[in-house]
């Protein structure tokens, strides 16, 4: 498949889901990933498990690039932990007190968010997720729980950071990995909490768990025109499924494996990746890649060649 298309988005590398075990390792894989070509900054995994050990290290790392790209911060890792502890806590909680709880974790990474400015970094996003799961018949309680939230939460000052929602498979009757709440559900809130305020806001994709919540490598481009249509695309991230088990577990597993070209049982090929960012279109505000390794002892030069292949599959002229 050929493409041309003039892109301005900041393109950034979900680097933590490669990183090396040994955090003697990970400033020169760090170093590495940010000088790849194209790259603009990183998918920055803010509170997640390790977040005491990674921040003075990515601080330094980034201190020597002030003033140029910019970063995404993800709050994934932090909001599945929480969720994980009690099943109530989550923006999209009916809870009163589990969706409270979720709000003032985001209001810490508010925090977070305006220090990095602070210290000459560019936040270009904060991506949220609709935590926790919960059952089908609950989703449209959990919508009007994470319009609420949202209202909140858009009405900080964010110093120009934009609020994205990235979409995660939503709960389905056949199994789920994250189980959250329907596409449909969420541009509903997304809209009508952005009406609202002016804080730049929209949602965003992962490819992975997009297919992941259909089991259908289709599934991602398919739910990138519908946010496309709705007026709310501002990410696409590239991360692939398997449809068969492998060295990256049991199919249809929410673990990040690389491009086809690199992992034979991955569905995410480069055709899949071009046509999912020409239906994007060029208005988004970042785009990326996000890939593990395996195994755990994998070198930081095979990390690094993962994270490189896996971009060289977005690069099609």
């Amino acid at each position: 498949m050929t493409m041309s298309v003039h892109r301005k988005a900041t393109r950034i590398v979900g680097a933590y889901a490669a990183q090396p075990e040994e955090v003697s390792d990970r400033r020169a894989y760090l170093e590495e990933v940010l000088s790849l070509p194209g790259v603009d900054g990183l998918e920055i995994s803010w509170g997640a498990p390790g977040w005491e050990q990674d921040a003075p290290l990515l601080a330094d790392v980034l201190a020597s690039r002030e003033g140029q790209g910019g970063h995404v911060l993800t709050l994934i890792g932090a909001a599945a932990t929480a969720a994980a502890k009690d099943p109530a806590v989550g923006l999209a909680s009916p809870d009163p007190d589990g969706r409270d709880r979720a709000v003032q974790h985001v209001a810490a990474a508010r925090e977070a968010v305006l220090d990095f400015m602070a210290r000459g970094q560019r936040i270009v996003a904060v991506e949220l997720h609709a935590f926790p799961t919960q059952p089908e018949a609950d989703a449209g309680l959990g919508g009007r729980a994470l319009e609420r939230s949202l209202c909140e939460i858009l009405s900080w000052d964010w110093g120009g950071a934009a609020i994205i929602l990235e979409h995660c498979d939503a709960r389905r009757t056949g199994g789920w990995q994250k189980g959250l709440l329907p596409l449909d559900i969420e541009i509903a809130a997304v809209a009508a909490a952005a009406a609202t305020s002016s804080t730049p806001t929209g949602m965003a994709v992962n490819w992975g768990r997009s297919a992941i919540e259909e089991r259908d490598a289709a599934a991602p481009c398919r739910h990138v025109q519908r946010l496309r249509s709705a007026g709310l695309l501002r990410g696409v991230m590239f991360s692939g499924a398997t449809d068969r088990d492998g060295v990256y577990g049991m199919a249809w597993s929410d673990v990040h494996p690389p491009v086809t070209d690199m992992v034979s049982e991955s569905v995410m090929n480069r055709d899949r990746m071009a046509t999912t960012l020409e239906e994007a279109g060029s208005a988004l505000l970042y785009d990326g890649v996000k890939v593990a390794a395996r195994p755990p002892h994998t070198t930081v030069k095979d990390r690094v060649a993962l994270i490189r292949g896996t971009l060289a599959a977005l690069d099609v002229t």
